[in-house]
């Protein structure tokens, strides 16, 4: 409650508020994260503790109100309410123009030791790459670096990071898929130091990085921090698709800039990349952009550069087939490559697997053989890749005219998101294929029917070789139509996924194998059900930068349920027109019961829209 002789003043302050409309500010909903719902408003902060007002989550005048009388609140030993709502303290302030005699500023220890303790100067928006051993991150991810002044690019390493991330630990990806679908884990900010985070993405889960410097004044940068220390153990509900860390931090920025309007643009579905995109779009946003690339990223350039011979040498020095003795043969320059990159590989294997003490002994014993000898030779630049804003964009409207077999058919298709492996690769990772809500429509003989619809189609080609060796993996569920009898076709709901392995062996081409099974559902079936196992084997093949195709053939027994042999083989092309338009062709045989087939073709353009 404010004094009693503060009573009128708040009587006054309240009555300015109400003149100029402050409740109804665009200033003000943003601090307070408020969105437009039902004809009032609802803020997207779920934390009770975040508002003044009981109320204050559905009435942005009741919450201001509630705000400027908490301002008035006796000093105390805790934090004072112009401190715990600081942001909110200094907007009405600027607004109002309080009177310091009558509305005394309270001093905020607490708040002015973390602030000098981040030193801000400027802001980075930072892109790890898409991780699909990770739910939370298989489309990406983004956070904030708080830089400070008098950096360079290896000091910022030491600059903070805010994050925004669900609070959880479960491990399970499709528990935390589902959960985090539903809204069942509390969203939190937190501030760390970056180097944590680009250890965590660099040595860890091997993800490229994008560090995209931003253009925002000293003022800006002071706002959006006070307002972060707003939200300090203040929750959201997390979700998935929409309130994730992408949305959350574009509400930041715009905090820090209330003219921006950035998720005013951004469809129902936030993706990180898409939230890059939007960013960088706004002139004179962007100071500079820079590559930090993945630890294993290195390795594998510097071992492209070597021969066969060159490569066995690394192998067997990492390994301790051969001691760096062994290597006096060779020329100088190539004896440090090739320790420097035994060295390299062998502390990748030893982050990878618990530390042992032979691990580390040999691992010394290269650095020293390596400290002997120049330390000016260099390996070749490594190229930076497409950054992710200029990829294609993860909407795709797909519409196509086919034959199959009897008789001609239009075809639409919807995907909200993201990527699949015959898309333009430029910007995305390699080998790997995400498709979320994958609709697919039929035209024919004067009826529309539900072709497909796929909830989610992932899939990752990681192509081994000596030095590394990981599985590739597939996973998809939804409803598609099956193949039963020659012209009798049936929506049924499948779940399949595999295991297998993936080569390249060349830079053009990738080679994969799977063993796979199918769980077929639907009412047409035997028994409503057919359970199947099987083999796929398939190749992609790259001609120049525009042009990809696909080459596969599998066959898969389904021998409980309604039993069934099937075999299928297609061609797929795509070629790109542009960053967002494709035209893709397919042809593919279904061979099933009793010698009866069926073969289909099919001419489509692609448009990715947002």
């Amino acid at each position: 409650m404010p004094y009693a002789a503060d009573w009128a003043y708040l009587q006054y302050l309240l009555g300015q508020a109400d003149i100029q409309k402050l409740a109804q500010q665009r200033e003000w909903h943003i601090l307070l994260h408020y969105q437009p719902s039902r004809g009032g408003y609802v803020s997207e902060v779920d934390d009770p503790k975040f508002f003044n007002a009981f109320n204050g989550k559905t009435n942005p005048q009741a919450e201001l109100e509630a705000t400027l009388k908490a301002l008035f609140a006796a000093p105390t030993t805790q934090q004072h309410p112009q401190c715990a709502f600081i942001a909110r303290y200094y907007w009405l302030k600027q607004q109002l123009n309080f009177d310091p005699v009558r509305l005394p500023p309270q001093s905020c220890p607490d708040f002015e030791q973390w602030f000098a303790q981040l030193q801000p100067a400027g802001l980075s928006l930072i892109f790890p790459a898409a991780y699909l051993n990770n739910p939370s991150s298989m489309f990406g991810h983004t956070l904030l670096r708080i830089d400070q002044a008098n950096q360079n690019e290896q000091t910022r390493l030491l600059a903070y990071a805010l994050n925004y991330a669900a609070a959880t630990e479960e491990e399970n990806g499709l528990v935390f898929a589902f959960k985090g679908t539903m809204g069942g884990y509390p969203g939190v900010f937190s501030i760390l130091p970056y180097y944590k985070k680009v250890k965590e993405y660099s040595d860890l889960e091997h993800r490229d990085v994008w560090e995209y410097q931003l253009n925002f004044s000293q003022a800006e940068v002071y706002r959006l921090l006070r307002h972060v220390w707003e939200l300090d153990d203040i929750y959201f509900e997390y979700y998935f698709f929409d309130e994730n860390c992408a949305y959350h931090l574009l509400s930041l920025l715009e905090v820090a800039r209330p003219t921006l309007h950035l998720r005013d643009k951004l469809p129902p579905w936030v993706i990180p990349a898409d939230t890059v995109r939007a960013v960088i779009a706004v002139p004179g946003i962007l100071k500079k952009a820079i590559f930090r690339p993945a630890s294993t990223t290195h390795l594998h350039h510097r071992l492209h550069q070597f021969s066969p011979k060159q490569q066995d040498l690394v192998y067997k020095l990492a390994t301790r087939e051969i001691e760096h003795t062994d290597l006096s043969a060779l020329d100088l320059t190539t004896r440090t490559k090739v320790l420097e990159v035994a060295y390299d590989y062998l502390y990748y294997q030893y982050k990878g697997k618990q530390a042992n003490k032979m691990g580390a002994q040999h691992l010394r014993k290269l650095l020293i053989a390596r400290s002997h000898l120049p330390s000016n030779i260099a390996f070749s630049a490594l190229p930076v890749p497409l950054p992710p804003e200029q990829g294609h964009t993860s909407f795709r409207l797909t519409m196509g005219l086919g034959y199959d077999g009897e008789e001609h058919y239009q075809s639409l298709q919807l995907r909200p998101a993201y990527h699949d492996l015959l898309d333009p690769e430029a910007s995305y990772t390699p080998g790997a294929q995400i498709n979320f809500l994958d609709l697919s429509l039929r035209h024919q003989n004067l009826k529309l029917k539900l072709e497909g619809l796929k909830l989610i189609d992932i899939m990752s080609l990681t192509p081994r070789d000596r030095f590394f060796q990981p599985l590739s993996w597939k996973i998809n569920t939804g409803w598609l139509r099956r193949q039963l009898n020659k012209g009798k076709r049936s929506l049924v709901y499948r779940t399949n996924g595999g295991v297998g392995f993936s080569y390249k062996w060349l830079d053009n081409v990738l080679g994969y194998s799977f063993l796979e099974s199918s769980l077929d559902i639907g009412g047409k079936l035997q028994h409503d059900y057919a359970l199947g196992v099987g083999g796929r084997l398939g190749l992609f093949v790259d001609v120049g930068s525009r042009w990809r195709g696909h080459i596969y053939t599998m066959v898969q027994r389904f021998s409980l349920g309604h039993t069934q042999t099937v075999r299928e083989m297609g061609i797929e092309q795509r070629f790109t027109l542009s960053q967002n338009s494709s035209l893709r062709l397919q042809w593919g045989y279904h061979y099933f019961n009793h010698n009866q087939a069926t073969s289909q073709v099919e001419l489509s353009w692609q448009w990715y829209l947002w």
